[in-house]
């Protein structure tokens, strides 16, 4: 299970979503509810999101700004500038 995976399943409900709070308008009894995801959807929240870095890396997988390369330790990975470009776009979306 992952990190966002567990997160969910720790942090979603698995009760009622009615408020404790009720309110009394003219007499008649108003119940509000919050609105909360289930599981899966949740789930399936994380997904989109994966689907959407994969795709961005693809895009971006040729630009020679967002990787390096060390020829004589013969090293390579991908530079703060591709890291933090990530991190734009996916608050972007």
């Amino acid at each position: 299970m992952s990190k966002a995976e567990k997160f969910i399943q720790e942090h979603t409900r698995n009760c009622s979503n009615e408020l404790c709070a009720v309110e009394d308008r003219f007499g008649k009894k108003v119940i509000s509810y919050h609105e909360w995801l289930t599981p899966d959807q949740a789930r399936r929240a994380v997904e989109i999101a994966r689907e959407e870095i994969y795709k961005w890396l693809e895009e971006h997988k040729d630009i020679s700004d967002y990787t390096w390369y060390d020829e004589i330790e013969h090293e390579s990975g991908i530079t703060n500038k591709c890291i933090n470009d990530l991190k734009q776009a996916m608050k972007d979306e």
